[in-house]
């Protein structure tokens, strides 16, 4: 709206003083000088025989023309100075108008860098919005699972015993060691033990039975290795099918009782 303001009052200004030269060039430009009646009488002194006497002109004849002369060079010049004047300001106006087109561009660019630099801030913050949702729920999510698991802790019973909870070897030699496992409950157990590793310790027997209220032995046997630790893991429930069918019976089922710890130390 202000460019268009602008734009029409410098249009304006420009036609104004267009007119107004055109008419002051018109005002200035004085018509010729028309001759005096003595300049067309001959001099008294002058023969009538045309053929030997030359016409002379007055002294005043001449002084008028040399005037009329001199006003049209000085009108002729005054209106090439308005002439020049009025380009001047056509030339003025019209870098004035590029002027404020350049200007408007300018204005123009400049918001549609603003919008695009807007545009990638909001961009930004929404994919952090996003990342830090996705984040939060995340948390939320590992919070449930790890809530889940301690919940599924607290249902498990301890069902089993054992003894010793280490068990010491001497990493050089071959030597064995018994582990006594105690039916804490007055169900039939089955049960099973795992290594952290199977060439350094042999495991018998690896499924078992405990009836309820009674003991069952594990015999471990620790073969010659470096020194270093590891641990049994043995995981129980109620007895369930066959006991031949224990192994495959574990696969298929979730234990029931908690799991026991056992460290082995090879020294």
């Amino acid at each position: 709206m202000l460019y268009e303001s602008i734009l029409f009052g410098s249009t304006f200004v420009m036609t104004s003083l267009i007119l107004m030269t055109g008419c002051s060039s018109k005002k200035k430009a004085a018509p010729s000088v028309a001759p005096s009646p003595q300049s067309a009488s001959k001099s008294p002194a002058a023969t009538p025989s045309v053929a030997k006497s030359t016409v002379s002109k007055s002294p005043a004849t001449e002084t008028k023309a040399t005037e009329t002369g001199e006003t049209k060079d000085t009108t002729n010049a005054e209106t090439k100075n308005e002439e020049t004047k009025g380009n001047v300001r056509f030339v003025w106006i019209s870098e004035m108008l590029i002027f404020f087109q350049d200007e408007e561009t300018n204005d123009k660019t400049e918001a549609k860098k603003d919008e695009t630099r807007q545009e990638t801030v909001r961009k930004d913050d929404d994919k952090k919005d996003d990342g830090e949702k996705k984040k939060e729920e995340d948390e939320k999510e590992n919070d449930k699972k790890e809530e889940n698991k301690n919940e599924n802790k607290k249902k498990k019973e301890d069902f089993i015993r054992a003894d010793p909870t280490e068990l010491s070897f001497e990493s050089a030699t071959t030597s064995q060691k018994k582990l006594r496992l105690k039916n804490l409950t007055s169900k039939k157990l089955m049960f099973k033990v795992k290594s952290t590793t199977t060439n350094t310790y042999l495991i018998n027997p690896v499924f078992g039975k405990i009836e309820p209220n009674n003991f069952a032995d594990v015999m471990i046997t620790h073969r010659p290795s470096g020194k270093r630790e590891d641990k049994l893991v043995i995981v129980s429930s109620e007895m369930l099918g066959k006991e031949l069918e224990m192994a495959k019976t574990f696969k298929q089922i979730k234990t029931t009782g908690n799991d026991v710890i056992v460290k082995l130390v090879s020294t």
